[in-house]
């Protein structure tokens, strides 16, 4: 079963879906049967290519024949599900793993959590919350959690019960995390969030960095403040960060602005403007 296995892993990697479908077939027809590897590889690649039909009869193929699928095989479900809006479907999933055997783990969460957030259904998204923290263990919330609720707030004044409520828990901050509130202050124009925020991630040795940097530049540029975006773009090259793409696009744009700007000052100077 090994060698089929690797050679299904193969085509599945080089994203060969027709070459993986015969390969299966060969397997499903030859003494060896499928094993978690195989339907684990199989299930990914058809997610993977949008063949999510093909993907659920395989996983349910496997439960109703006693198969005990693990939590990668379901997380990878569950996510495809979520990612084609069948919310119901992946919440089915969902309860059904722990009656067959199969706990959740932290990612099953997360991938709820995430399309939950999406569609704002935040009274679902905090009772899994809930539920994670009571769980404890391999399901307690992670950064990654917290920053898809941090990404669901409205309004800045939310942003610190987030947080403690991720300090309770002993989930410590990260860049991730660091950078998604600096996003969502600048978002609301929130300056002395964004002060504090900045301030705490040099303090504590989390940046800022190329991100942190990027998103300043951006969301000053958007919001018409050129000159603050071309301080934190000097101040970004002169420590030697190399720029995103979308950035270096940035930068025309900014140039032809401070120029216009430039030189409608100097024909206001020289009397040249009539208002």
């Amino acid at each position: 079963m090994k060698m089929w296995n690797v050679i299904l892993n193969g085509w599945c990697v080089l994203g060969n879906s027709h070459k993986a479908k015969r390969v299966w077939r060969d397997i499903v027809a030859s003494p060896c049967k499928p094993d978690i590897f195989t339907y684990a590889t199989f299930i990914k690649a058809l997610t993977k290519k949008g063949k999510l039909g093909t993907a659920l009869k395989l996983f349910r193929g496997m439960w109703d024949k006693g198969g005990k699928p693990d939590v990668v095989i379901c997380n990878c479900i569950i996510d495809a599900l979520c990612f084609k809006k069948r919310i119901p479907e992946a919440l089915k999933i969902f309860c059904d793993m722990s009656e067959r055997g199969c706990e959740p783990n932290v990612a099953t969460y997360n991938f709820l959590i995430k399309y939950m957030c999406n569609i704002q259904r935040m009274e679902k998204v905090y009772e899994l919350v809930d539920e994670m923290e009571r769980k404890k263990g391999s399901c307690l919330p992670n950064a990654v959690t917290y920053c898809y609720l941090l990404k669901s707030l409205k309004e800045s004044g939310k942003v610190c019960r987030v947080l403690e409520r991720m300090e309770r828990n002993g989930c410590g901050m990260n860049d991730d995390v660091y950078n998604m509130v600096l996003r969502l202050y600048m978002k609301w124009d929130d300056g002395d969030g964004v002060r504090k925020t900045w301030e705490e991630m040099e303090r504590n040795g989390w940046g800022p960095d190329r991100r942190s940097y990027t998103i300043m530049i951006h969301e000053n540029f958007e919001k018409g403040r050129v000159k603050d975006a071309v301080r934190y773009l000097e101040e970004m090259i002169s420590k030697g960060m190399v720029l995103e793409p979308r950035t270096e696009k940035l930068v025309s744009s900014m140039n032809i602005r401070l120029k216009g700007r430039t030189e409608k000052h100097e024909d206001v100077e020289g009397g040249r403007t009539s208002l």
